[in-house]
């Protein structure tokens, strides 16, 4: 595994095999999450609601999913 560091950007290369595709796109998209909430001028509560809220909206999807609705 490795480390680049060039002008614009950080590049990681790691060699097939090490680690499953969705543990690489789960570690891209912590990273694009700590990128985005770094950015974010929300407040604790602001996030909190809108957290709450899409765990909601999972919720009922995931519920009519069970059912075999679609």
């Amino acid at each position: 595994m490795k480390i680049t560091d060039s002008a614009n950007e950080l590049i990681i290369s790691i060699p097939k095999g090490v680690f499953d595709i969705s543990e690489i796109q789960d570690f891209i998209d912590f990273l694009r999450y700590k990128f985005i909430v770094s950015k974010s001028k929300a407040s604790d509560n602001q996030i909190q609601e809108l957290t709450d809220e899409i765990n909601n909206d999972l919720g009922k999807i995931n519920e009519k999913r069970l059912k075999g609705d679609s």
